[in-house]
C-alpha cells in the first residue's frame, strides 16, 4: 500500500494520543441555535415562516435528509484537521426519526479519484491539500462523496466543527449533566495544548463545563477504545438536546445571539439559514424513543469491521499502523451498507 506522502509534515502521533469531541451536539445546538426560538417566537426574531422551504407540506422535499458532521480538533492542535469525529445524521421527515451514525476514524480508505490510501479520518486534510489552518479548510467534497460510498446513504449537508467551538458551546449553555452507570477512568489523558493528566468521574450524575465535557468525549481508556468513545458521543448528544430545550423558554433572543456569536468561527457548512429553519421546526418535536444511536465496529452484535495494521505510513516511519478493515475485505462495505439499512428500517 503506497505511503501518504502528503502527510509526510505532520507529527507521528499515537491512535491513543488523537483528539476527539462531540461536534453533533453542536449541530443540533450551536448551528440551529436561534431555530428553535424563533419557532415560538418568528415575530421577535423577524422573519416570515411563510416565505420558507416547509419541509413538512412542500411534495417535493426529500423524505430522508442526511448530514454530515465531521469533528477536527482545530488550530493549534496536533493533527488539527483530522476528523476524529465522523457522524450522519439520518433525519426521516415522514417517520419522524433521527438515527446518529458513527462511523470509525481509523477506518482504512482508498481517497476518491486517487490511489492515496489513508484512515477515514485524513481525508479531510487530503481533501485541503494538508492546509493546517482551519479557517481555510474549507473543501469536504472527497469525503462525502467516500462517506457516500460507504454507508450507501445520500448525504444532503456537511458540517465541520472545531474542539474550541464545542468547548465555547457547553459553557455558554451552561453545562450539561451526565450519568454514568459505571466508573470512567484514564490515567493518562491527553490535552491538545497541557501535559497529559488523570481523568476520573465515579458512577452516577455529573455537570459538565466546556473542558471537562471535551475531556469526558475524548477519553478512551477502556478495552472497546475508539468505540466507547462512540458511546460517550452517544451520551453528550442526548444531554445537548436536554438542555437546548430547558433554555428554549428561558432565554431571549439576545441570549441566543450571542451564543451563536460566540462560535460562528469555529464551523464550516453548506446548509443555508432557511433549509435551518424549516429542518429544526420539522424535527423539534420528535419523541426520545424515535431517536437512534448507531456505530459501525468490529464488536458484537454486528461485527462489521476486523482490526488489522498497514507498514508505516508516514515519512520515515518504521513501525506499523493500526488500522479497520471491512470484515469482506478492504473497500468492501456492502456489509456496512446492509447493516445501516436494516438499522434504519427496523
Amino acid at each position: 500500500m503506497p505511503k501518504i506522502k502528503f502527510l509526510a509534515k505532520l507529527k507521528v502521533v499515537t491512535k491513543r494520543k488523537h483528539l476527539i469531541f462531540i461536534s453533533l451536539g453542536v449541530l443540533i445546538t450551536g448551528l440551529v441555535i436561534l431555530l428553535y426560538w424563533g419557532v415560538n417566537h418568528p415575530n421577535e426574531l423577524g422573519i416570515s415562516l411563510s416565505n420558507t422551504f416547509d419541509l413538512q407540506k412542500t411534495s417535493s422535499r426529500p423524505e430522508v435528509i442526511n448530514i454530515l458532521v465531521l469533528g477536527v480538533a482545530g488550530n493549534g492542535s496536533r493533527g488539527a484537521l483530522l476528523t476524529d469525529t465522523i457522524i450522519i445524521a439520518n433525519i426521516n421527515l415522514n417517520k419522524k426519526q433521527i438515527a446518529f451514525i458513527s462511523l470509525p476514524r481509523d477506518l482504512w480508505i482508498r481517497a476518491p479519484h486517487s490511489q492515496q490510501e489513508m484512515k477515514l479520518n485524513a481525508l479531510y486534510l487530503f481533501n485541503n491539500n494538508n492546509k493546517s489552518d482551519f479557517t481555510k479548510a474549507k473543501s469536504y467534497n472527497l469525503v462525502q462523496e467516500k462517506i457516500e460510498e460507504i454507508t450507501g446513504l445520500k448525504i444532503n449537508y456537511v458540517i465541520v466543527f472545531d474542539l474550541v467551538g464545542f468547548s465555547k458551546l457547553v459553557d455558554a449553555l451552561g453545562g450539561i449533566n451526565i450519568y454514568l452507570t459505571k466508573e470512567m477512568i484514564d490515567p493518562n489523558l491527553v490535552n491538545p495544548h497541557n501535559p497529559s493528566e488523570m481523568f476520573d468521574l465515579t458512577p452516577g450524575w455529573h455537570y459538565l463545563d466546556g473542558a471537562t465535557a471535551v475531556k469526558f468525549v475524548r477519553t478512551r481508556y477502556a478495552p472497546e477504545g475508539d468505540f466507547y468513545r462512540m458511546n460517550n458521543q452517544h451520551l453528550v448528544i442526548a444531554a445537548l438536546r436536554d438542555k437546548i430545550i430547558q433554555l428554549s423558554n428561558v432565554w431571549n433572543l439576545m441570549s441566543w445571539l450571542k451564543l451563536y456569536e460566540s462560535i460562528s468561527s469555529h464551523y464550516i457548512t453548506n446548509l443555508d439559514f432557511n433549509t435551518l429553519w424549516e429542518l429544526f421546526n420539522a424535527i423539534k418535536n420528535i419523541k426520545n424513543n424515535q431517536i437512534k444511536y448507531l456505530s459501525v465496529t468490529n464488536r458484537p452484535p454486528n461485527n462489521l469491521l476486523i482490526s488489522s495494521s498497514v507498514p508505516g505510513i508516514y515519512e520515515n516511519a518504521t513501525t506499523s499502523v493500526y488500522v479497520l478493515l471491512p470484515r469482506s475485505g478492504f473497500e468492501q462495505y456492502e456489509g456496512i451498507k446492509q447493516f445501516i439499512t436494516d438499522s434504519l428500517n427496523n
